[in-house]
């Protein structure tokens, strides 16, 4: 397991060989660094338990067929919320990083393009199940891991197709711990992620000591709204990005992921083939 955030000293963990996003959603918690969602590998559906901790509850939401999962400590202040995980534990049960919570689940929070995770907020342990009030994320554990200093690939090739989705792969190495795409600011490297642009933002991961707003907002499409611990928020303009002759709704991008996830305009419109080849420039959402 590796640690990807950390808040009110609580450490949040994630496998080596899954993927995670903190911008990647159309979810409020998600346009203010508040929210993890942890992925594991494509394919598999076992949920694992990102903190060490008690199970404080563990059930099914109320009207919607998901589930919530609460891991904490009753003499401590703030717990852990997880969501879109049908539960194995039970209350009571003291869970340790890396254990086995449940299984993830298909959510009807989702979209047709997104896959299994687990949505992970840190709140307080008397106002844990609402939307909102979670605290804000400190992402340098996983920041402190990124060394953006791959060259960003020219062209992917089409190695997964599904009515949902294409999955991309580049023709060259990707550093670990970051995305296949990335942003030069100020003769500065920064990791791109999120989904972009069909849910209008998305986040800029890297080294930011010693810039400002002003100096952020010089990329015609971004409008940076936060900077915080190395991760810089920002808002976009949606549109769709065109492969040749052919639309797409938007990218995908996670940390720890070598992959691109492009995603068609409607459920089962997937014009490109196994082994078609994409310029990256093409697929650069900004």
């Amino acid at each position: 397991m590796m640690s990807i955030a950390k808040c009110m000293k609580i450490v949040v963990y994630a496998e080596e060989d899954g993927f995670v996003s903190f911008s990647n959603s159309p979810y409020y918690a998600h346009k203010h660094l508040a929210a993890v969602d942890i992925y594991p590998k494509r394919g598999c559906k076992t949920a694992y338990s990102p903190v060490d901790g008690e199970v404080l509850e563990a059930r099914k939401l109320r009207g919607i067929d998901d589930y919530l999962i609460i891991i904490g400590d009753q003499d401590m202040d703030v717990c852990i919320k997880i969501l879109h995980a049908k539960p194995s534990v039970e209350v009571g049960d003291c869970v340790k990083v890396g254990d086995v919570i449940g299984e993830t689940i298909s959510s009807p929070f989702f979209n047709f393009w997104t896959d299994h995770h687990i949505h992970v907020e840190i709140r307080p342990i008397d106002d844990r199940v609402r939307a909102r009030g979670c605290y804000t994320l400190d992402p340098t554990p996983i920041i402190s891991r990124i060394r953006p200093d791959l060259e960003q690939p020219t062209t992917l090739t089409v190695t997964e197709k599904s009515d949902r989705y294409l999955i991309l792969s580049p023709d060259s190495q990707v550093a670990p711990y970051t995305t296949p795409l990335s942003l030069n600011i100020r003769g500065r490297t920064f990791t791109l992620e999120g989904g972009l642009t069909h849910y209008g933002h998305g986040g800029l991961l890297g080294f930011s000591g010693g810039l400002d707003m002003s100096s952020l907002n010089v990329h015609r499409c971004l409008q940076v709204d936060f900077i915080r611990d190395g991760y810089i928020h920002f808002t976009c303009p949606r549109r769709r990005i065109v492969v040749g002759e052919f639309a797409f709704r938007g990218v995908s991008l996670y940390l720890n992921d070598p992959h691109v996830k492009l995603i068609p305009t409607v459920l089962g419109d997937v014009p490109l083939n196994i082994g078609d080849v994409v310029s990256a420039s093409e697929i650069l959402p900004l």
